[in-house]
Order: C-alpha cells, then structure tokens, then sequence
C-alpha cells in the first residue's frame, strides 16, 4: 500500500483495533500464522500516532476494511428539529466553578472593577481560560486565577452560575448531574473593617437555591458534592460538617480533588492522615464518597483511594490500568469510574500518543464508566462535545447509553429518588421496563 492508503486503511480499522497500543507483543511461538503491520498516523497537531504490531485479528480487519465505513456523513446541520435536547444523560463529574460562563464572568469583572487579561475582551479571556492544546495539570488549572475572583464572596454571582449550570446542564440533554465545588475557595476575603463577611454555608445555600430554580425552570435533576483539597487540610473537617447538614437538601456526598503530579508510588500513603480520618467518619455518618485519584498519579492513588479512604467512585482512574490486578479487582467490584475524555488529553493523564486511550479499554472490558464534562470552560467542551469524542473513537450508541444507566445506578441519590429517575431515563430512550 501507498503511505496515503495505509493511512486511510487505518483510519478505518482504527476503531477495531484499539487493542493495538497494548505493550503485549505478539507471542512468538505463534507469530508463524499472524500477520503484522506498523502504522504511522498524523493527528492534527502533527505528532506521530505509533502503533503496536497487530495480531491474527488483523487478518479479519483487513477484510472488514473492504466495507463502505464512510467516515463523515454526506451532510451537515443546521438543527432542523422542533423540539429540545431530551433529557437522557447522565454526569457525576463536572465541577461548577470550572464551567462558569465566559460572558458571566467577564460581565462580573467588569461590574467590579477586576483586571482581565490581554486587552480586558471576552475574546481575550476565554483564551485565557480555554486550552488549546495539552499540558498538564497544572497549566489546566491556571484560568481560575481569572474566574475566581469574580465569584468570591458573592453570593447573588454564585446563585447566578449555578442557575446558569442547570440550564447550559439541560441544553446538553442532562436528566441528572451531581456538581462539585469546594465552597471555602468560593468565601473571598472580606475587606478590613467592612463587616461584609459571609459564612460557608451562606456559600452552600447559594448553590442549593440556584439548583433549585434550575430544576423548576428546566426539568433536570441537579445535585451537589462538597469537595475537599489536597494540601488544604483546614477545610477538610468543616466540609464534612456541611455535607452533614446540607445532606437532606441536595448535597449527597463529598470528594477530595488533589492534584497528583510528583506522587512517588514507593511512598507508603497517598494521602494523608487528616484524609484518611475525615473520609473514615464520612463512611461512619453514611456520607457518600468520590475520590479524585489515578488521574495522573499513580495506579497506587487508586488502591488507596479504596481501602483507606473507602471511595465508591473513582473520580478519573485511567492510570489504575498500570496495575492489571488492581484493575481486575475493580472489573469483578464494578468500580465505578468517572471519565472526563477531553480534559485527560488536556492535562496530560491521557496523551495524544495513547492510541488506547483508557475510556476504549473500559468499554472493551465491560468496565463501570460514566462520560464527564469535568470543566467545560478550561476544555472547551460539554456534554454533547463529549459525546462526539468518544464516538471517534469508535464508541456506539449502545455504549453511551450503558455508560449513563451505569452512571445514575452509581449516583448517590436516595434509592427511591434513583428508582424514580431511572424510569425516566428508560422512558427516554423509548424503552419499556416491568
């Protein structure tokens, strides 16, 4: 074959053969019936995509390859429908303060008085906050130093984006959504002598009542999960005390959002003990517990974010595959992961040069997985965006729609709330249930 044909004889078999990134090599007592090939493919930034040799299966592929599997359809939008986005998705990782409008925050600064990048435009400041291109964790998270501001301590703001959410949430097509914040970073700092401090809670509340009228105005179901911070022990013990509190009025867990790069997995503790004690007594006061872990740290954050901090939901995940016992451990518990695809090319736990990306082996295990926005202002993305990713990379319809029935039977709603939105999700895609 000519370059050119290889590269579109890959493009076609690309889905098929996600398997082909795997490190195993071909056996070699065997390798005298199988075939092999080493493709090169260009992405669009123009890195080199190399993948492993494939196996016998390549023989089948390259009959398949005679299909007519047309890339792109003939013809484009626009929307042509009357109705609106049905709501039958599902996302249990989406932080709101990471998906705050461009145009509600630039109006915010703008009112107050706040500097703003490059020329003080909208233009400016989307880029700003928006990645264009991968990173790391650190470069992901670097926009909020011009988003925060314009919210902290401002409690009509925060009512405001968390309205927002819910409609952008609805737009998306989303029934139900667990949303994540850490209210303590939203608190501000009060002016000297002011007298214009507010509470924490006051901080919840806003939340609470924003996702309250979202749920009026636009019919989904939206919930809330305190965060903790690693390296910000202080706020730890308080943001049990609110999940404690707020626990029959929306908020219906806690997570811990670290950032992991520079764990050393020889270290004996991933986390440290006022992590461990506070997640402890979140089990014994029955508050539901999600765990960023295995995002870019190692398959080690993962173990421990299981056994010590007792998580029924591994928030990321992808590096848990760098320890194939631990990943068949969490296959047979059906360990529910929370995969972000966009963000996890941005931050660099899921390079461009990973032709198997981790959602793929997920899907091809059978494995516990939701598909999450994460920050839809950093990636540029929502749920839809998500969706046509995912779908690239050869994911069905079948599979999205396993992935949101397995993401509300992992939410942390009550049972009969769960039931109840259950019926729903199934009435939504047309199916009829006993």
């Amino acid at each position: 074959r000519s370059g050119k044909d290889r590269r579109l004889f890959a493009q076609q078999i690309m889905r098929l053969a996600c398997f082909c990134n795997r490190s195993d090599s071909v056996d070699s007592q065997d390798s005298g019936n199988k075939e092999s090939v080493q493709v090169q493919l260009e992405t669009g930034s123009g890195q080199q995509l190399d993948t492993q040799r494939l196996n016998s299966n390549f023989r089948h592929l390259r009959n398949i390859s005679t299909m007519p599997n047309f890339s792109e359809p003939k013809f484009r939008g626009p929307v042509r429908t009357k109705t609106a986005q049905p709501l039958s998705r599902v996302e249990l990782h989406i932080h709101l303060d990471g998906c705050v409008r461009m145009s509600t925050i630039w109006e915010l600064c703008k009112a107050k008085g706040l500097s703003l990048p490059g020329r003080g435009t909208i233009e400016d400041l989307t880029a700003n906050v928006e990645m264009k291109e991968p990173g790391n964790l650190t470069s992901f998270l670097a926009g909020f130093q011009y988003t925060a501001p314009a919210l902290s301590g401002d409690l009509v703001a925060i009512e405001r984006i968390a309205l927002e959410f819910c409609e952008d949430a609805a737009h998306n097509g989303l029934l139900y959504v667990e949303s994540r914040f850490c209210p303590h970073l939203l608190l501000g700092e009060a002016q000297p002598g002011s007298g214009d401090t507010i509470a924490v809670d006051e901080i919840v509340e806003a939340v609470l009542r924003g996702f309250k009228k979202g749920e009026e105005a636009y019919g989904l179901t939206a919930r809330v999960l305190l965060c903790c911070i690693r390296g910000l022990d202080q706020f730890s013990e308080d943001v049990l005390r609110l999940c404690v509190k707020y626990r029959d009025q929306g908020v219906v867990g806690m997570d811990i959002a670290v950032d992991e790069e520079g764990l050393n997995p020889a270290d004996p503790d991933m986390f440290n003990p006022t992590t461990i004690k506070v997640f402890t007594e979140a089990k014994e006061l029955g508050i539901h517990r999600t765990v960023h872990a295995g995002e870019v740290g190692p398959a080690k954050c993962v173990e421990q974010a299981l056994s010590k901090l007792f998580a029924q939901r591994i928030g990321h995940g992808y590096r848990v595959l760098e320890d194939e016992s631990l990943y068949a451990k969490c296959l047979e518990d059906r360990t529910h992961f929370e995969t972000c695809p966009t963000s996890s090319i941005l931050t660099g736990a899921q390079p461009l040069s990973f032709f198997y990306h981790a959602v793929c082996r997920f899907s091809d295990d059978n494995a516990n997985f939701s598909i999450n926005t994460d920050d839809s202002m950093v990636t540029g993305t929502w749920t839809e965006q998500e969706y046509e990713l995912v779908r690239s990379w050869g994911l069905k319809e079948s599979h999205l729609i396993k992935a949101n029935i397995n993401a509300l039977k992992a939410s942390f709603l009550p049972e009969d709330e769960k039931k109840e939105l259950m019926k729903k999700l199934y009435e939504a895609y047309g199916l009829e249930v006993e």
